[in-house]
């Protein structure tokens, strides 16, 4: 014979059930991101992508004062934002790089920075235009972006066609030399097999102050304010300052 459970049991069971259930569906499922540009009549799209799985997520943008949201951003990913306008892009780049082993923080030397750019080139012998466009890091870990040209002829090509890479680099010293990092070839950025005058029309700014946001259950929204407007010009620019953005709670 099978005995009842005791009510006072029964009745504890089912308060830490519901408990459980209603800190479970509180719980953050996916995250937002958010911002406000200017002239955003003549913006063409707004987008998170995730690198790593090469998704995108598109953003609704009001047009009226230029706040945008993109929501529905799965939890534990880094993104970063990308926006058209007619004749211009803004891209985020994730320059960020872990801490290094030391207590207190020592940025990269100008050796340092020397020694890599060396080393970078040095790898490079597909490309015949090589731009590092910056070296980032600390004293045990750096970040690289590199814009790179094929101009000569290449197998298949045609005249006047081009092959543009942007990529993302890293390096560490683990000890005395600096070594590219063994488990990532790199990140490839844009990949273009295009006609160098129709290169020579692109205007695209890398905004770090844009990439390698990471949202969780902690911080599920992000606010980055009002987001910088493309650099003037053609070409491939980096922006060097990184505005200031902050978080938002639940």
């Amino acid at each position: 014979m099978i005995r009842p459970l005791p009510t006072v049991f029964v009745v504890a069971w089912s308060v830490l059930a519901l408990a459980t259930h209603r800190a479970h569906g509180d719980a953050p499922q996916t995250g937002v991101i958010s911002g406000k540009l200017d002239k955003a009549q003549t913006l063409k799209s707004v987008v998170a992508l995730n690198r790593g799985s090469k998704r995108t997520f598109a953003g609704h943008v009001d047009r009226d004062n230029g706040q945008f949201t993109i929501a529905g951003l799965p939890l534990g990913a880094r993104y970063d934002l990308i926006i058209e306008f007619p004749a211009a892009r803004v891209e985020g780049i994730n320059l960020k790089v872990p801490r290094s082993d030391y207590e207190e923080e020592q940025p990269l030397s100008p050796e340092d920075i020397q020694t890599i750019r060396a080393k970078v080139r040095r790898m490079n012998k597909f490309e015949d235009v090589v731009e590092i466009k910056t070296i980032q890091g600390n004293i045990q870990h750096a970040a690289i972006l590199v814009s790179k040209l094929r101009t000569r002829p290449f197998f298949g090509s045609k005249p006047g066609e081009v092959i543009w890479r942007a990529e993302l680099w890293h390096f560490e010293r683990p000890e005395e030399t600096w070594l590219k990092v063994q488990d990532e070839l790199f990140i490839v950025l844009h990949r273009e097999r295009i006609n160098k005058m129709e290169y020579d029309k692109k205007s695209l700014t890398f905004d770090p102050a844009l990439g390698g946001i990471t949202l969780s259950e902690q911080q599920p929204r992000f606010d980055l304010k009002t987001v910088q407007p493309p650099l003037p010009g053609r070409g491939i620019h980096l922006r060097e300052k990184k505005p200031e953005a902050r978080t938002l709670s639940r």
